[in-house]
């Protein structure tokens, strides 16, 4: 930081998997592009809340796909994080010319009020900068209204922060492998398997990284097996992973039909037959669902074959879909 004295600076801490970080690069990116050249620096932090955020080569995978034109640096063992006491992803700090932090907004929301701050700073620092006027600020939206639909908060597969949403009632057996079935019925913000899955050991002892698929069944057509889940929202995504790198296909059904052209998210694909799925290759955020309105649903993932692993689900309101889905 003391080599950036004199510059304003913000201190973005992220997470590559996380929605509510990835609906701010938009507006990082367009600050960025606007102030840059008055002095206006932002610094990514990159602090994992999933295993598979923590290798580097994921995350400049990740800054490339996102297209993030600004240093990151990789936090895994938090320490720039304790130092900021942050507490959330997103959470942006905004430092002035001298090194004092003068503004801070913990997740989404409230970007009006970060530029306004931009521009006052830039100006405490260089009396009498002016701004094009083509360079506005638009009125601040809340996209956590009611007016937008509260959605289904977002559901860990495994048992993270101490919360997990499997509803089956073998429940979770960290390290091991169990034949589940369905229960009768899954509530809303829960989801359940059949066959046979794994509870993620994960790197922290009191929490389960997410759920992985053991089925014998191996080839791209979908197998009995399945992960169901309930929720409300406009949008759905999912953070999914393969092991050893090799690619799968799971297939994707929303009330008991395929998806179409007008209710799928940006990677689903559709086989010969018409039936809708994703190709999960690597470690990441997947688009799963993007309806034409807000509303309740079931969805069903049935995976192909095993090593499929399945960390969590969130959710878009209507006030929540304009962002490039990268």
């Amino acid at each position: 930081m003391s080599g950036l004295r004199g510059k304003v600076v913000l201190i973005d801490f992220w997470e590559y998997t996380c929605i509510n970080c990835i609906r701010t690069f938009a507006e990082n990116k367009k600050w960025y592009e606007r102030y840059h050249q008055y002095g206006f620096e932002i610094v990514g932090v990159h602090d994992p809340e999933f295993d598979i955020a923590y290798p580097v080569r994921n995350v400049k995978a990740a800054v490339k796909r996102f297209g993030l034109p600004y240093p990151v640096v990789v936090d895994d063992w938090f320490s720039i994080w304790t130092a900021y006491h942050s507490s959330s992803w997103p959470n942006r700090f905004l430092i002035d010319a001298k090194g004092y932090i003068r503004y801070n907004r913990i997740g989404e929301g409230s970007d009006s009020a970060m530029e306004r701050a931009i521009q006052e700073l830039l100006k405490e620092a260089h009396p009498g900068l002016k701004f094009p006027a083509s360079y506005t600020i638009p009125p601040e939206e809340n996209a956590f209204a009611p007016s937008c639909g509260i959605s289904t908060p977002e559901m860990y597969v495994g048992y993270m922060h101490g919360r997990g949403i499997l509803s089956n009632p073998q429940g979770y057996h960290k390290g091991k492998t169990l034949h589940y079935k369905l229960p009768p019925e899954v509530e809303d913000g829960h989801a359940s398997v059949s066959g046979r899955w794994e509870t993620d050991n994960g790197r922290n002892p009191d929490q389960s990284n997410g759920m992985i698929y053991r089925g014998k069944k191996k080839g791209d057509g979908p197998s009995g097996d399945e992960l169901k889940m309930r929720y409300h929202a406009r949008e759905l995504y999912a953070v999914m992973n393969v092991e050893h790198g090799h690619p799968l296909r799971i297939y994707v059904r929303q009330d008991g039909k395929d998806l179409t052209s007008r209710n799928k998210g940006v990677d689903v694909q559709f086989d010969s037959e018409g039936h809708s799925y994703l190709e999960v290759r690597e470690p990441r955020m997947y688009y799963l669902v993007a309806n034409p309105a807000f509303g309740s649903h079931k969805v069903e993932l049935f995976p192909t074959r095993a090593g499929l692993t399945i960390n969590s689900f969130t959710l878009g309101s209507n006030c929540q879909i304009d962002f490039p889905h990268l």
